[in-house]
């Protein structure tokens, strides 16, 4: 049974499916032939995605289409990007070309499965982990049987309401691990510099804003170390020698983290690999520094958010500002180069705490900073209760974006605190000044924004043979502009 997976997603610079990676793995194990639809190339001499979408449908006669839904939209205020609008339309095309089922899954999908379903129209989808879920629902479509007892299935039941079954966590023990080159990782590492991989899922913050624990899960659930080790050798084995981890935050748990850095320098992989990877600020010391350099690590993407202490309690942060600022001083002294996110606008905020943001993170001296101004209110987060609980959308001072027809919170809207307005982009410019280690999205200078989307910097230096984190990439790239 051929079963044809889609990449949707036509985000520049191109970002691997790693998802589409593991769920093929499975799928080949319980004895369906995946067969991929990739529309990130789809201009390259093939034609537009149209095209590409029709000829492989024609060419597979799949049994089920699966469709692997990334982003929703690109989570920036100041290009407010509703990506998942041209998935629907590749979805409405699908549905011209055959009669088969559509399936959705992956990370956009899980954040709001009922709402996603319902917009884009597909038959089904799978909540959670597609690998092996997907498997369970195509054997439970061929028996004909109720996909209510698949894990994560989500439906239309006979009364035509969406429904969905609880998702159940995988064992990652028992998951396929080599990379079966079903992707094609090495044109993606050839235009987006990088490869992906996991070394655990979910993740137990309680960050307001977050969808991670939603669409991963909130309990923590970690791959082997030599598993993990086994795929970074079947990368290199494709000449892919820069790896961004995918994990929420690399050391939770921390001794994991270590066990991995560990398997990495036994296997002697780590002066062949170079790694970029998230991490929570805390628990971070020196021992663990010292452990990631060791093992290949070249830099962490801190998403700290902001260096106000009440600022980091209302938006779910278990840190101190000096956890902060210990944990940027272990990277610089172990090697590691650094890069501190903040997000600023949110609950709280007001012209005091954006200067204390600023001023705080230069006097913590990380590499690169980057700026995001506007808190992206998704479905089935804690700070979606709190704007519901605010009364309509249209009159609320702190919401931005499509305030209007918007009741699920799916098309983009921003979350920032009236005490700073809209005037908050203007403000942290100046705040900054000329400060090259800030990177800042501001509506009103599209060029010079912190948006990886189409980024016309970024994507002319992967093509000049830049590799590694998109922060990193840039980082160097105005290095170099200023010389």
């Amino acid at each position: 049974m051929h079963i044809l997976l889609v990449n949707p997603n036509r985000m520049l610079p191109p970002v691997a499916p790693i998802g589409l990676d593991y769920v093929a793995a499975s799928l080949s194990r319980r004895g369906y032939e995946p067969v991929l639809c990739d529309l990130t190339f789809a201009d390259d001499a093939v034609g537009p995605w149209e095209a590409t979408l029709t000829d492989a449908i024609g060419a597979t006669a799949p049994s089920a289409v699966g469709v692997s839904i990334r982003n929703i939209d690109d989570a920036y205020f100041a290009s407010q990007d509703f990506v998942l609008e041209n998935t629907a339309r590749m979805i409405k095309h699908i549905r011209t070309q055959t009669d088969r089922p559509v399936i959705l899954g992956g990370v956009g999908f899980s954040s709001a499965p009922r709402i996603v379903l319902e917009y884009t129209g597909a038959d089904y989808g799978i909540a959670g982990e597609g690998d092996p879920a997907l498997a369970d629902l195509l054997d439970c479509i061929a028996a004909k049987g109720d996909p209510a007892g698949v894990p994560g299935a989500v439906f239309c039941n006979a009364k035509g309401h969406i429904v969905s079954a609880p998702p159940r966590a995988s064992d990652l023990g028992a998951l396929p691990v080599p990379r079966r080159r079903f992707v094609d990782n090495v044109r993606y590492f050839a235009e987006g510099g990088q490869a992906g991989i996991e070394t655990k899922r979910g993740c137990p913050g309680a960050c307001i804003y977050c969808v991670d624990p939603v669409a991963k899960g909130s309990r923590t659930r970690v791959r082997t170390p030599d598993s993990v080790s086994d795929e970074f050798a079947d990368l290199l084995g494709q000449g892919i020698n820069v790896v961004h981890l995918c994990d929420c935050e690399f050391n939770l748990p921390v001794d994991h983290a270590r066990a991995v850095c560990e398997a990495l320098v036994r296997r002697g992989l780590a002066s062949e690999v170079r790694w970029y990877t998230y991490a929570c600020a805390k628990p971070f010391d020196d021992e663990l520094a010292r452990a990631m350099r060791a093992a290949g690590c070249a830099g962490v993407n801190f998403g700290v958010d902001h260096c106000d202490n009440a600022m980091l309690r209302r938006l779910g942060r278990s840190y101190t500002a000096d956890d902060i600022r210990r944990t940027v001083q272990a990277c610089r002294d172990a090697g590691l180069t650094v890069m501190c996110d903040m997000l600023l606008g949110g609950p709280g905020e007001t012209p005091e705490t954006l200067a204390s943001a600023i001023d705080g993170m230069r006097a913590f001296g990380p590499d690169c900073i980057g700026l995001s101004c506007g808190v992206r209110v998704y479905p089935n987060t804690p700070i979606a209760d709190m704007v519901r609980a605010q009364g309509p959308f249209e009159s609320n001072p702190n919401l931005h974006g499509t305030t209007t027809d918007n009741a699920d919170l799916l098309r983009p809207i921003y979350f920032i605190d009236s005490a700073v307005g809209p005037e908050i982009h203007a403000r942290v410019t100046e705040l900054v000044g000329g400060d090259k280690r800030f990177f800042h999205a501001d509506p009103d200078q599209v060029e010079g924004n912190y948006n990886y989307n189409d980024n016309s910097v970024l994507m002319q230096a992967i093509r000049a043979g830049a590799r590694g984190a998109y922060w990193d990439i840039l980082r160097n790239a105005s290095a170099r502009a200023r010389q």
